[in-house]
């Protein structure tokens, strides 16, 4: 019964021994497929409020006020719908090609007029306005600056 006893420790002790091998090894060292030391951060710097500067004509507000006029009535009188989109982009023909989740204001024009004041997010560059007539043809379009706030057209 000794010698059982004593098989079964040490089988019991080899294998705890080829299990605590593998684990370590698999846990520590490098094995050459890592991509080296690992970049440590730049440390904060402490700053305080007096130390900030701040533009002159700084605006904390993320949105700007703007006032769209349209007056196509020496082209058309005929009954249109017009959009204003903050994202679009340019298609291969020149045309743009709205975003149309964008949208920040659209109406219809009153015998080819339209006048209305909007907000919108000021970080974007440009707006796109769309005139759209209803007898399918390519609506009218033209882009603006968001650094003015009077949009004519």
């Amino acid at each position: 019964m000794t010698l059982f006893n004593n098989s079964i420790f040490k089988n019991s002790y080899l294998v705890v021994c080829a299990i605590s091998t593998l684990l370590l090894s698999a846990c520590g060292g490098d094995s050459g497929g890592g991509s080296g030391a690992a970049a440590t951060p730049a440390p904060a710097t402490a700053t305080k409020m007096e130390d900030l500067v701040v533009p002159d004509g700084f605006d904390y507000n993320p949105m700007g006020d703007y006032e769209l006029d349209i007056d196509i009535s020496s082209i058309t009188t005929a009954r249109s719908f017009v959009s204003v989109y903050t994202r679009f982009s340019i298609k291969n023909d020149s045309s743009y090609k709205p975003d149309y989740s964008s949208k920040v204001i659209a109406g219809s024009l009153n015998s080819g007029t339209f006048d209305s004041s909007f907000s919108a997010p000021s970080v974007e560059d440009e707006f796109l306005v769309e005139v759209w007539f209803f007898d399918d043809q390519p609506p009218l379009q033209q882009v603006f600056s968001t650094s003015e706030s009077q949009l004519t057209w």
